[in-house]
């Protein structure tokens, strides 16, 4: 239907069974009749922009007037709500939806509402979790100036998750804006603007979290369906739908719906739908959807779909999707699939087509190698080789063992994996390290080009050997006794430095994995 239609379905998962076998063929009846048929009338159907929204509703309400009257200043209207079995309905919403205003029924399901600024027809609608909801228009004793309805007046989105009763926005919403928000859910009105001194405490009232600002000026804190344009919060805000344009906090942001903004604050963002924008955090980002652009934070940032753009964390990225783009992390970048570059003492994914630049790269399809080997000044040597073909990092170590020429090394390279036939490849490698010939103040630095040729014996089981091109420098004035001193070498070329030496060299090795 929704591809016949070029429209979109939105619900709660949970309203909908999803254990059941459906099969229906039907042809000439409208989408309403087709969903009646598949659930079995126990549901409401909104239209919305390009979205219908399912909303479980299996029992009906009815509004009895006890007063409505008023002028187009103030208009107040009271009654009661009841159900089919004439109850008296508690904690059920009723509200203006044009003109953004609510209130909520007593024990004894009794309500009096309000209204202000009435510039069109009173559209007056109760509405109550798993209940139909009603509509009541009066008009007679107001006078009507039909005002040019905003296309964009019903600012909606499928891509939200009710934030209002989960973890820390159920401790600092109201209990009343809880309520209105089981009941009325995805009904969603716009005002220019809102204050608030807490999410309990502004303009809207209770009805703050049904409505969209394009202005939202919060002094400790405060609650809306989403922002249009600037939000600031003294310490923090909480919106259930989208945000775009501009937000900062000073502590936190949470949004339930997607971000499509600069978002700022000084603790963490979370974020249940999509991102695209800059978000900068002094700990935590946490995107439970896509992100795109930029997204900083002082100790992690954690999205759980995909991620495209720059990510930068003073100690963790974490991406359950695929991360395209730049991961840079102080200590861990971790991904499912990557494309791009990575930068972290540590990367690790489970696939990847990009780059990993880190002293170790753990990566599922990727290059993973240990050699073993001898080179013309180093008697024993290792190397940890990780990352991809197209790029891996080296660790690396070696030593003498000889009694009278002792020395031992500690360093770090780059190489690059081509492949020539399905039994060789070439390996060239740039490496630097450390030297020690028996005194650590020393600075002696073996810098070092291998062109190795890498034959395959067996799976998992190679031979590595070439020549390889040496720069050392050294500050070193004298041989220590046991120790070897490289700079006695007499293959050496002249560099014009004393402090260097170079020469042709060579290596071989056993490489395995």
């Amino acid at each position: 239907m929704e591809t016949k239609g070029s429209f979109g379905f939105s619900y709660t998962s949970k309203i909908v069974p999803q254990d059941s076998i459906v099969n229906l063929q039907v042809d000439g009846i409208t989408i309403k009749e087709a969903l009646d048929l598949l659930l079995n009338e126990h549901y409401e159907y909104k239209e919305t922009k390009n979205f219908i929204v399912l909303r479980y509703a299996p029992l009906r309400l009815s509004l009895i007037t006890d007063k409505a009257w008023g002028d187009k200043n103030t208009y107040i209207i009271s009654g009661y709500v009841a159900d089919e079995q004439h109850k008296k309905m508690h904690n059920a919403s009723v509200y203006e939806h044009d003109l953004a205003q609510a209130t909520l029924t007593n024990e004894d399901g009794y309500f009096e509402i309000v209204l202000h600024h009435i510039y069109q027809p009173i559209a007056l609608t109760v509405s109550k979790e798993n209940y139909k909801d009603i509509t009541t228009y009066y008009l007679s004793e107001v006078n009507i100036q039909q005002k040019k309805q905003d296309e964009d007046s019903n600012y909606y989105t499928s891509d939200f998750e009710d934030i209002a009763s989960l973890g820390i926005a159920r401790f600092l919403t109201s209990a009343k804006q809880q309520i209105h928000s089981l009941n009325l859910g995805r009904v969603i009105s716009q005002a220019p603007y809102q204050l608030s001194l807490t999410p309990a405490i502004n303009t809207h009232g209770t009805f703050s979290g049904q409505i969209v600002n394009k202005i939202s000026l919060n002094l400790m804190g405060g609650y809306n369906a989403g922002v249009k344009g600037i939000e600031i919060g003294g310490f923090f805000n909480i919106n259930k739908m989208n945000i775009k344009g501009f937000q900062l906090a000073g502590l936190f942001n949470i949004s339930g719906g997607s971000v499509r903004a600069v978002q700022l604050s000084g603790i963490y963002n979370d974020v249940r739908g999509n991102t695209d924008g800059v978000q900068l955090t002094g700990i935590k980002n946490n995107i439970k959807g896509n992100r795109t652009g930029v997204q900083i934070a002082g100790i992690f940032n954690n999205v759980k779909k995909n991620s495209s753009g720059v990510q930068i964390a003073g100690l963790f990225n974490s991406v359950h999707g695929k991360a395209s783009g730049i991961q840079l992390a102080g200590i861990f970048n971790q991904a499912n699939q990557f494309d791009g570059l990575q930068i972290g003492l540590i990367n690790v994914a489970k696939s990847s087509t990009g780059y990993s630049l880190g002293l170790l790269n753990f990566i599922g399809n990727g290059y993973n190698k240990v050699s073993l080997g001898y080179n013309e000044t180093i008697d024993l040597n290792i190397s940890l080789k990780t990352g991809t073909k197209k790029l891996y990092t080296l660790l690396l170590g070696g030593m003498n063992a000889k009694k009278d020429d002792k020395l031992y090394a500690l360093g770090l390279g780059l190489g690059k994996s081509i492949n020539i036939t399905k039994w060789l490849t070439l390996n060239p490698e740039l490496s630097c390290r450390y030297i020690y010939q028996g005194n650590w103040k020393d600075r002696n630095l073996l810098n070092r080009f291998d062109l190795g040729f890498n034959f395959k014996l067996a799976d998992g089981l190679r031979i590595t050997t070439g020549p390889s091109a040496n720069i050392f420098y050294s500050t070193q004035g004298a041989q220590l006794e046991n120790y070897a001193y490289i700079q006695n070498r007499t293959d050496r070329f002249n560099l014009n430095d004393s402090k260097l030496r170079g020469w042709i060299g060579w290596s071989a090795a056993l490489t395995i994995f």
